[in-house]
């Protein structure tokens, strides 16, 4: 499985995707960086209080890299598929659900990662700057930090798990376009809130866990399959 997953590595030149994904931090940088200037003194200010502006960061991070998963989930399954590449590589003597996992594997992992890192990143800057220039109300403590850590790190989990849902979509006709469809859909229903940033679906850890459940249980029926209908 690891020669595979660098075997893969190699093969789509994935450094390039970490200078996609350095731009995307930046853009969600400055992004976050002109809604605080714009909406500064409004009432309902998005960086009054850490916990609001922790989740607002969380809630942009997640959309940007879901999306950035539905592009990959497009790039390296649906239109490997619809190329008829990997019809190619399932005639070498590896079975399918390891060729397959491999590149969940890949997809999963630099989801995880790229949100964790990028949720620690944005977090860090926001502190930095408020030291320097106090605009957020409350304080910071430690034992608010350590929590913080452990709430990204299951988000960046649960939110990897969900990156895999459009595979559902996307391996019915083997569709570019179903997959990053679906993928801006699942974005819009889990991250978008209905009263300010505290509270929307993806803030409902049951819901939120079970999403993340259900991509990885999609990503297993979907290697199951291999062996049958999607090979025919």
């Amino acid at each position: 499985m690891i020669k595979l997953i660098s075997l893969e590595l190699r093969k789509y030149r994935f450094a390039r995707y970490i200078g996609y994904a350095a731009m995307a931090d930046l853009a969600i940088l400055l992004f976050l960086t002109l809604l605080g200037l714009t909406d500064y003194g409004a009432e309902d200010y998005a960086y009054a209080t850490y916990p609001e502006s922790f989740m607002l960061i969380d809630t942009f991070v997640r959309a940007t890299f879901m999306i950035f998963a539905g592009a990959l989930i497009s790039r390296m399954i649906a239109l490997e598929y619809r190329n008829q590449t990997l019809g190619v590589l399932f005639t070498y003597p590896i079975k399918r659900r390891k060729l397959i996992a491999a590149k969940l594997v890949i997809i999963f992992v630099f989801t995880f990662g790229m949100i964790l890192f990028t949720d620690v990143l944005m977090g860090s800057v926001l502190v930095a700057v408020d030291r320097f220039y106090p605009f957020i109300t409350d304080s910071l403590t430690m034992e608010q930090v350590r929590v913080l850590l452990l709430e990204y790190t299951v988000s960046s989990l649960s939110a990897a798990g969900m990156s895999l849902i459009p595979l559902l979509f996307g391996m019915r006709k083997h569709s570019v376009t179903a997959t990053m469809v679906s993928s801006i859909l699942l974005v819009l229903i889990v991250d978008s809130g209905f009263n300010g940033p505290l509270v929307s679906i993806n803030s409902i850890i049951s819901i939120h866990l079970s999403l993340g459940a259900a991509g990885l249980g999609i990503a297993w029926a979907s290697m199951l399959r291999l062996e049958t209908k999607d090979v025919n």
